[in-house]
Protein backbone atom coordinates (compact mmCIF):
# COMPACT_ATOMS: atom_id res chain seq x y z
CA UNK A 1 0.00 0.00 0.00
CA UNK A 2 2.32 2.47 0.82
CA UNK A 3 3.60 5.07 -1.41
CA UNK A 4 6.81 5.06 -3.03
CA UNK A 5 9.05 6.86 -0.76
CA UNK A 6 12.24 7.54 -2.40
CA UNK A 7 11.07 10.23 -5.01
CA UNK A 8 9.30 11.81 -2.06
CA UNK A 9 11.83 13.29 0.77
CA UNK A 10 12.10 16.04 1.68
CA UNK A 11 14.00 18.26 0.90
CA UNK A 12 17.18 19.35 3.35
CA UNK A 13 18.97 22.72 2.86
CA UNK A 14 20.77 22.75 6.51
CA UNK A 15 19.89 23.38 10.13
CA UNK A 16 16.84 24.73 11.57
CA UNK A 17 16.38 28.35 12.30
CA UNK A 18 17.23 29.99 15.74
CA UNK A 19 14.39 32.33 15.40
CA UNK A 20 11.67 30.45 17.38
CA UNK A 21 9.73 31.25 20.57
CA UNK A 22 11.63 30.80 23.96
CA UNK A 23 10.31 27.28 25.24
CA UNK A 24 10.00 26.59 28.64
CA UNK A 25 10.88 22.90 30.02
CA UNK A 26 8.36 21.42 32.32
CA UNK A 27 10.95 19.99 34.68
CA UNK A 28 14.74 20.43 34.50
CA UNK A 29 16.18 17.38 31.88
CA UNK A 30 19.47 17.10 31.48
CA UNK A 31 19.47 16.95 27.55
CA UNK A 32 23.55 15.46 27.70
CA UNK A 33 22.74 12.73 29.92
CA UNK A 34 19.68 11.50 27.32
CA UNK A 35 19.96 8.02 25.61
CA UNK A 36 19.26 9.16 22.05
CA UNK A 37 21.02 5.75 20.15
CA UNK A 38 21.28 6.49 16.42
CA UNK A 39 18.92 9.19 16.05
CA UNK A 40 19.94 12.84 14.75
CA UNK A 41 18.27 15.33 17.05
CA UNK A 42 19.86 18.27 14.62
CA UNK A 43 16.87 19.77 13.22
CA UNK A 44 16.54 20.63 9.16
CA UNK A 45 15.20 23.00 7.05
CA UNK A 46 12.85 22.10 4.77
CA UNK A 47 13.64 23.40 0.93
CA UNK A 48 11.43 23.15 -1.57
CA UNK A 49 9.27 19.70 -2.61
CA UNK A 50 10.40 17.93 -5.28
CA UNK A 51 6.94 17.22 -8.01
CA UNK A 52 6.08 13.55 -6.02
CA UNK A 53 6.80 15.30 -2.35
CA UNK A 54 4.55 17.63 -3.11
CA UNK A 55 1.74 15.46 -4.54
CA UNK A 56 1.80 13.37 -1.59
CA UNK A 57 1.61 16.95 0.22
CA UNK A 58 -1.68 17.57 -1.58
CA UNK A 59 -2.84 14.27 -0.69
CA UNK A 60 -2.36 14.68 2.90
CA UNK A 61 -3.66 18.03 3.17
CA UNK A 62 -6.92 16.28 1.37
CA UNK A 63 -7.32 14.55 4.93
CA UNK A 64 -7.40 17.66 6.83
CA UNK A 65 -11.15 18.17 5.39
CA UNK A 66 -12.49 14.47 4.68
CA UNK A 67 -14.47 13.32 8.19
CA UNK A 68 -13.79 10.54 10.08
CA UNK A 69 -16.17 7.33 9.23
CA UNK A 70 -16.93 7.95 13.12
CA UNK A 71 -18.52 11.21 11.69
CA UNK A 72 -20.60 9.86 9.41
CA UNK A 73 -21.42 7.54 11.36
CA UNK A 74 -20.72 6.70 15.14
CA UNK A 75 -20.89 3.32 15.08
CA UNK A 76 -17.52 3.33 13.55
CA UNK A 77 -15.24 4.13 16.73
CA UNK A 78 -12.18 1.70 15.86
CA UNK A 79 -9.44 2.88 14.00
CA UNK A 80 -6.17 1.47 12.58
CA UNK A 81 -4.28 4.11 14.24
CA UNK A 82 -0.56 3.89 13.09
CA UNK A 83 0.27 0.61 12.10
CA UNK A 84 2.74 -0.88 9.62
CA UNK A 85 -0.29 -1.13 6.98
CA UNK A 86 -1.80 2.08 7.57
CA UNK A 87 -1.36 4.49 4.74
CA UNK A 88 -2.85 8.00 4.46
CA UNK A 89 -1.48 10.22 1.79
CA UNK A 90 -0.37 7.97 -0.74
CA UNK A 91 0.66 9.13 -4.88
CA UNK A 92 0.94 5.46 -6.13
CA UNK A 93 -1.84 2.51 -6.30
CA UNK A 94 -3.78 2.15 -3.24
CA UNK A 95 -5.28 -1.40 -2.74
CA UNK A 96 -8.41 -0.99 -2.39
CA UNK A 97 -8.70 0.59 -5.95
CA UNK A 98 -7.02 -2.09 -7.95
CA UNK A 99 -4.69 -3.34 -10.40
CA UNK A 100 -4.86 -0.99 -13.24
CA UNK A 101 -5.41 2.22 -11.28
CA UNK A 102 -2.88 3.83 -13.57
CA UNK A 103 -4.20 2.99 -16.62
CA UNK A 104 -7.54 4.19 -14.89
CA UNK A 105 -6.55 7.45 -13.80
CA UNK A 106 -4.47 9.33 -16.00
CA UNK A 107 -4.60 13.32 -13.78
CA UNK A 108 -4.51 11.76 -10.47
CA UNK A 109 -2.50 14.33 -8.10
CA UNK A 110 -2.70 12.63 -5.01
CA UNK A 111 -4.65 10.75 -2.01
CA UNK A 112 -6.13 9.98 1.24
CA UNK A 113 -7.05 6.78 2.63
CA UNK A 114 -9.27 6.78 5.64
CA UNK A 115 -11.04 3.26 7.19
CA UNK A 116 -12.73 2.38 10.43
CA UNK A 117 -14.67 -0.42 11.69
CA UNK A 118 -17.64 -0.90 14.11
CA UNK A 119 -16.07 -3.88 16.65
CA UNK A 120 -12.48 -4.69 17.65
CA UNK A 121 -12.76 -8.02 15.91
CA UNK A 122 -12.71 -7.08 11.92
CA UNK A 123 -14.38 -10.57 11.68
CA UNK A 124 -17.04 -9.45 13.10
CA UNK A 125 -17.10 -5.63 12.13
CA UNK A 126 -18.47 -3.73 9.22
CA UNK A 127 -16.03 -1.70 7.83
CA UNK A 128 -16.14 1.84 6.14
CA UNK A 129 -13.40 2.68 4.12
CA UNK A 130 -12.97 6.68 1.89
CA UNK A 131 -10.44 7.02 -0.38
CA UNK A 132 -10.39 10.18 -2.27
CA UNK A 133 -8.46 11.55 -4.91
CA UNK A 134 -7.29 14.51 -6.28
CA UNK A 135 -7.35 15.06 -10.06
CA UNK A 136 -5.52 17.48 -12.47
CA UNK A 137 -9.12 18.94 -13.68
CA UNK A 138 -12.80 18.07 -13.02
CA UNK A 139 -13.13 16.33 -16.90
CA UNK A 140 -9.84 13.97 -15.10
CA UNK A 141 -11.72 13.61 -12.20
CA UNK A 142 -15.16 12.83 -13.71
CA UNK A 143 -13.36 10.05 -16.19
CA UNK A 144 -10.85 8.55 -13.80
CA UNK A 145 -14.61 7.62 -11.82
CA UNK A 146 -16.30 6.19 -14.55
CA UNK A 147 -12.77 3.87 -16.01
CA UNK A 148 -12.49 2.68 -11.79
CA UNK A 149 -16.08 1.88 -11.92
CA UNK A 150 -16.04 -0.36 -15.05
CA UNK A 151 -12.92 -1.83 -13.96
CA UNK A 152 -14.51 -2.82 -10.40
CA UNK A 153 -17.39 -4.15 -11.99
CA UNK A 154 -15.28 -6.57 -14.02
CA UNK A 155 -12.86 -7.01 -10.81
CA UNK A 156 -15.21 -10.00 -9.21
CA UNK A 157 -17.67 -12.27 -10.10
CA UNK A 158 -21.10 -11.98 -8.27
CA UNK A 159 -21.10 -7.71 -8.43
CA UNK A 160 -24.16 -6.18 -9.70
CA UNK A 161 -25.03 -2.62 -10.43
CA UNK A 162 -26.81 -0.94 -7.67
CA UNK A 163 -29.15 1.68 -7.34
CA UNK A 164 -27.96 4.31 -4.77
CA UNK A 165 -30.10 7.35 -3.62
CA UNK A 166 -27.97 10.40 -3.69
CA UNK A 167 -25.38 8.72 -6.51
CA UNK A 168 -27.49 9.61 -9.88
CA UNK A 169 -24.19 10.67 -10.98
CA UNK A 170 -22.06 8.13 -9.36
CA UNK A 171 -21.55 4.52 -9.40
CA UNK A 172 -22.34 1.37 -7.47
CA UNK A 173 -22.09 -1.59 -7.63
CA UNK A 174 -23.34 -5.19 -5.11
CA UNK A 175 -21.72 -8.19 -4.05
CA UNK A 176 -24.30 -10.03 -2.10
CA UNK A 177 -22.15 -13.24 -1.39
CA UNK A 178 -19.18 -11.12 0.10
CA UNK A 179 -21.65 -8.61 2.21
CA UNK A 180 -19.90 -6.05 0.12
CA UNK A 181 -21.11 -2.27 -1.65
CA UNK A 182 -18.60 -0.18 -3.59
CA UNK A 183 -19.54 3.48 -4.50
CA UNK A 184 -17.32 5.89 -6.67
CA UNK A 185 -18.17 9.14 -7.44
CA UNK A 186 -16.64 12.39 -8.64
CA UNK A 187 -17.41 15.83 -7.87
CA UNK A 188 -15.11 18.47 -9.26
CA UNK A 189 -11.90 17.69 -8.84
CA UNK A 190 -12.07 15.43 -6.44
CA UNK A 191 -13.23 11.06 -6.83
CA UNK A 192 -14.13 9.66 -3.63
CA UNK A 193 -14.07 5.52 -3.92
CA UNK A 194 -15.93 3.82 -0.70
CA UNK A 195 -15.93 0.19 0.72
CA UNK A 196 -18.89 -0.90 3.04
CA UNK A 197 -18.24 -4.60 3.82
CA UNK A 198 -20.56 -6.36 6.60
CA UNK A 199 -18.33 -9.14 7.76
CA UNK A 200 -20.76 -10.21 10.70
CA UNK A 201 -23.46 -11.25 8.20
CA UNK A 202 -21.43 -12.83 6.14
CA UNK A 203 -20.70 -15.48 9.33
CA UNK A 204 -24.53 -15.53 9.90
CA UNK A 205 -25.27 -15.87 6.02
CA UNK A 206 -27.98 -13.06 5.79
CA UNK A 207 -28.27 -9.49 3.38
CA UNK A 208 -29.03 -6.27 4.06
CA UNK A 209 -28.78 -4.25 0.98
CA UNK A 210 -30.84 -0.96 2.31
CA UNK A 211 -29.34 -0.85 5.44
CA UNK A 212 -25.39 -0.70 3.34
CA UNK A 213 -27.41 1.62 0.90
CA UNK A 214 -28.70 4.08 3.73
CA UNK A 215 -24.98 4.37 4.84
CA UNK A 216 -23.25 4.76 1.06
CA UNK A 217 -25.53 8.02 0.75
CA UNK A 218 -24.97 8.99 4.47
CA UNK A 219 -21.63 8.61 3.77
CA UNK A 220 -21.40 10.68 0.61
CA UNK A 221 -24.04 13.24 2.30
CA UNK A 222 -20.97 14.34 5.31
CA UNK A 223 -18.11 13.66 2.93
CA UNK A 224 -19.40 16.15 0.19
CA UNK A 225 -19.50 19.17 1.73
CA UNK A 226 -16.39 18.85 3.48
CA UNK A 227 -14.64 18.11 0.00
CA UNK A 228 -16.65 21.48 -1.05
CA UNK A 229 -14.44 23.41 1.38
CA UNK A 230 -10.73 21.70 -0.52
CA UNK A 231 -9.19 24.09 -2.99
CA UNK A 232 -7.18 21.79 -4.71
CA UNK A 233 -3.46 23.81 -5.90
CA UNK A 234 -2.81 23.81 -9.92
CA UNK A 235 -0.35 21.58 -10.83
CA UNK A 236 1.99 23.81 -11.88
CA UNK A 237 1.77 25.33 -8.24
CA UNK A 238 2.39 22.24 -6.36
CA UNK A 239 5.97 22.23 -5.96
CA UNK A 240 5.67 25.86 -4.62
CA UNK A 241 3.32 24.64 -1.34
CA UNK A 242 4.67 24.92 2.04
CA UNK A 243 5.44 21.28 3.16
CA UNK A 244 5.70 22.41 6.88
CA UNK A 245 3.48 24.46 9.59
CA UNK A 246 5.01 26.23 12.42
CA UNK A 247 8.60 24.15 11.56
CA UNK A 248 7.26 21.30 12.80
CA UNK A 249 8.16 18.95 10.38
CA UNK A 250 11.51 20.86 10.78
CA UNK A 251 11.97 19.84 14.29
CA UNK A 252 10.36 16.40 14.14
CA UNK A 253 12.43 13.00 14.60
CA UNK A 254 13.85 11.40 11.13
CA UNK A 255 12.92 7.52 10.34
CA UNK A 256 15.88 5.11 9.86
CA UNK A 257 16.19 2.41 7.33
CA UNK A 258 12.95 0.66 6.09
CA UNK A 259 10.70 2.47 8.18
CA UNK A 260 10.77 5.47 5.91
CA UNK A 261 8.13 2.95 3.46
CA UNK A 262 5.61 2.57 6.07
CA UNK A 263 3.08 5.63 6.27
CA UNK A 264 4.48 8.60 4.55
CA UNK A 265 5.87 11.51 6.72
CA UNK A 266 3.58 14.73 6.69
CA UNK A 267 1.76 17.28 8.84
CA UNK A 268 -2.33 17.34 9.65
CA UNK A 269 -4.55 19.89 11.35
CA UNK A 270 -6.56 18.91 14.30
CA UNK A 271 -9.03 17.50 11.36
CA UNK A 272 -6.53 15.48 9.50
CA UNK A 273 -4.97 14.39 13.26
CA UNK A 274 -8.34 12.27 13.68
CA UNK A 275 -8.04 10.19 11.15
CA UNK A 276 -4.82 8.73 12.50
CA UNK A 277 -6.47 8.53 16.03
CA UNK A 278 -7.16 4.66 17.56
CA UNK A 279 -9.92 6.20 19.20
CA UNK A 280 -11.62 9.24 17.05
CA UNK A 281 -14.64 9.10 19.99
CA UNK A 282 -12.74 10.34 22.51
CA UNK A 283 -10.04 12.26 20.66
CA UNK A 284 -12.45 14.21 18.48
CA UNK A 285 -13.21 15.93 22.20
CA UNK A 286 -9.53 15.51 23.59
CA UNK A 287 -8.08 17.84 20.50
CA UNK A 288 -10.94 20.33 21.16
CA UNK A 289 -10.14 20.73 24.74
CA UNK A 290 -6.32 20.79 23.93
CA UNK A 291 -6.78 23.09 21.53
CA UNK A 292 -4.36 20.66 18.98
CA UNK A 293 -3.25 22.61 15.80
CA UNK A 294 -0.69 20.41 14.35
CA UNK A 295 0.43 16.69 14.06
CA UNK A 296 3.30 16.09 12.59
CA UNK A 297 4.25 12.57 11.56
CA UNK A 298 7.74 10.77 11.12
CA UNK A 299 9.57 8.70 13.65
CA UNK A 300 7.04 9.97 16.98
CA UNK A 301 4.18 11.57 16.56
CA UNK A 302 4.70 14.98 17.50
CA UNK A 303 1.47 17.58 18.51
CA UNK A 304 1.65 21.27 19.01
CA UNK A 305 -1.25 22.79 21.32
CA UNK A 306 -2.57 25.75 22.01
CA UNK A 307 -0.31 26.30 25.11
CA UNK A 308 1.37 23.93 28.07
CA UNK A 309 -1.90 23.15 29.67
CA UNK A 310 -3.62 21.49 26.64
CA UNK A 311 -0.04 19.86 26.14
CA UNK A 312 -0.54 18.36 29.54
CA UNK A 313 -3.94 17.16 29.15
CA UNK A 314 -3.45 15.52 26.18
CA UNK A 315 -0.36 13.82 27.22
CA UNK A 316 -2.04 12.45 30.32
CA UNK A 317 -4.97 11.00 28.44
CA UNK A 318 -2.79 9.24 25.91
CA UNK A 319 -0.88 8.00 28.57
CA UNK A 320 -3.63 6.46 30.16
CA UNK A 321 -3.79 2.78 31.04
CA UNK A 322 -6.47 0.54 29.99
CA UNK A 323 -7.21 -3.43 29.76
CA UNK A 324 -5.06 -3.87 27.26
CA UNK A 325 -1.55 -2.08 28.47
CA UNK A 326 0.43 -2.40 31.96
CA UNK A 327 3.08 0.15 32.62
CA UNK A 328 6.84 0.22 31.20
CA UNK A 329 9.51 1.84 32.56
CA UNK A 330 10.16 5.33 31.65
CA UNK A 331 13.49 6.82 29.76
CA UNK A 332 16.75 7.42 31.36
CA UNK A 333 16.84 10.71 32.48
CA UNK A 334 12.95 11.49 31.47
CA UNK A 335 11.14 10.71 34.66
CA UNK A 336 8.59 12.77 33.10
CA UNK A 337 7.85 10.20 29.95
CA UNK A 338 5.25 7.73 31.13
CA UNK A 339 5.27 4.52 28.51
CA UNK A 340 3.65 1.29 28.37
CA UNK A 341 3.32 -2.31 27.11
CA UNK A 342 0.68 -4.06 25.40
CA UNK A 343 -0.18 -7.44 27.58
CA UNK A 344 -1.50 -9.19 24.54
CA UNK A 345 1.08 -9.21 21.01
CA UNK A 346 -0.46 -7.79 18.50
CA UNK A 347 0.71 -8.06 14.84
CA UNK A 348 -0.85 -4.74 14.03
CA UNK A 349 -0.19 -2.72 16.48
CA UNK A 350 3.71 -1.66 18.15
CA UNK A 351 4.57 -3.37 21.69
CA UNK A 352 5.50 -0.32 23.11
CA UNK A 353 4.56 3.09 23.61
CA UNK A 354 6.20 6.22 25.54
CA UNK A 355 4.15 9.84 25.92
CA UNK A 356 5.82 13.11 27.17
CA UNK A 357 4.97 16.87 27.28
CA UNK A 358 7.12 19.60 26.51
CA UNK A 359 5.65 23.25 26.92
CA UNK A 360 3.04 23.46 24.06
CA UNK A 361 4.32 20.06 22.49
CA UNK A 362 3.37 16.23 23.51
CA UNK A 363 5.47 13.17 21.53
CA UNK A 364 4.05 10.12 21.07
CA UNK A 365 7.04 7.46 20.43
CA UNK A 366 6.35 3.95 19.43
CA UNK A 367 8.35 0.45 18.71
CA UNK A 368 8.32 -3.25 19.04
CA UNK A 369 11.50 -2.61 20.91
CA UNK A 370 11.60 -0.80 24.71
CA UNK A 371 14.75 0.97 24.20
CA UNK A 372 14.04 2.23 20.68
CA UNK A 373 10.76 3.56 22.01
CA UNK A 374 13.33 5.24 25.05
CA UNK A 375 15.91 6.78 22.65
CA UNK A 376 13.25 7.96 20.05
CA UNK A 377 11.16 9.83 22.43
CA UNK A 378 14.38 11.18 24.16
CA UNK A 379 15.61 12.26 20.63
CA UNK A 380 12.75 14.01 19.55
CA UNK A 381 12.81 16.03 23.70
CA UNK A 382 16.50 16.83 22.64
CA UNK A 383 15.33 18.18 19.11
CA UNK A 384 12.44 20.09 20.78
CA UNK A 385 15.20 21.45 23.36
CA UNK A 386 17.26 22.72 20.92
CA UNK A 387 13.87 24.61 19.25
CA UNK A 388 13.71 26.13 22.76
CA UNK A 389 17.90 27.81 22.45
Amino acid sequence: MAASLALITFGITGCGSEEAAKIEQPAPVEISALDVGGYSTTPRTLGKQNIDRARLTEGQRLGNYLPTPFEVDSRFKFQSGLSSNSVYGFIERIYTVGDTFAEDAPGFVGGFYSWAQTHEDILVAEILSNTAMVFDSEASATAAADALARSQRARKEGRVSASIPGYADGHAFWDPARQELFTVKAHKQIVLYSIIKDSAKIEVGTTDLNAMSTLATKNWATVQPRIEKFDPTPVDKLVDTEIDHDQLLSYSLSRQGEESQKNPPGIYNKQGALHISTRPESDKKIFESAGVEWLGINATELYQTKDAKGAELLSEEHSALNKTLRSADSPKGLPAARCDELKVKDSFTMRFHCTVAYDRYVIEARSNQLIDAHQRISAQYAMLAAKAK
